[in-house]
């Protein structure tokens, strides 16, 4: 593992793991029926697809040019400078939009949304595939390229994209832990959580999306050229 390849996955951990989404999505599963159980299948759910994405870019890698693997690496540094492309051209396209807000609507009250609702009665299978389905998914295909372009090991590569699926988790994680440790103040706490999250979640969304689009458009520059 390159100094570049791990300040790449770690920039890249930080910016999946502090994802505003994920992190309303996960406080409703634990303010869902089953709560902290439901968190905990949220998190394997996460952590499995993940390393699914991971074992694919992986054996994309392996089938591409063997044995040299050279192609392999400049398609994959091309891959990152595509996602780090798109994921720049979100942020101005989000900062275009942000000077120029259209009036906004008013919002129905008094009825909560059918999506919210069906979180909150799921089950452990739900919340599984649900974990599955809450990926910041540019992130996760840029952390397997970078893994896939690495001449180490299939073993090795796979257990890097597993701690890198961990490592992700940590926002959700914390919550988790606090859900656990105080069931009884759960509900108001995560209630302040997500009316932070949600506050401040365009200001947030803006810097994690510049922020890997400019790390994955440099990666992929410097692999290529």
């Amino acid at each position: 593992m390159t100094g570049s390849s791990l300040l790449t996955l770690l920039v890249l951990a930080a910016t999946a793991a502090i994802s505003p989404f994920s992190l309303v999505v996960f406080s409703l599963v634990l303010a869902s029926d089953r709560g902290a159980r439901n968190g905990v299948a949220f998190i394997l759910g996460w952590i499995v697809t993940v390393t699914l994405i991971g074992a694919v870019m992986i054996a994309l890698g392996d089938a591409i040019n063997v044995p040299t693997r050279t192609g392999a690496r400049k398609w994959f540094f091309a891959l990152q400078l595509a996602l780090g492309t798109v994921l720049i051209l979100l942020w101005l396209r989000r900062r275009v939009r942000r000077r120029d807000p259209k009036p906004e609507l008013p919002k129905p009250t008094g009825k909560t949304p059918g999506w919210q609702r069906r979180i909150a009665t799921m089950g452990f299978l739900g919340a599984f595939v649900l974990g599955g389905a809450t990926q910041t998914w540019p992130v996760m295909i840029a952390a397997g390229a970078e893994v896939a372009t690495l001449d180490i090991p299939v073993a090795a590569a796979m257990a890097w994209i597993v701690l890198f699926a961990i490592v992700t988790t940590a926002g959700i994680d914390v919550l988790e832990v606090l859900a656990i440790r105080s069931p009884g103040t759960a509900a108001a706490r995560l209630d302040r959580i997500r009316s932070y999250v949600e506050h401040h979640r365009d200001s947030v969304i803006n810097w994690l999306v510049l922020l890997g689009g400019l790390v994955l458009v440099f990666r992929g520059v410097i692999g290529l050229f």
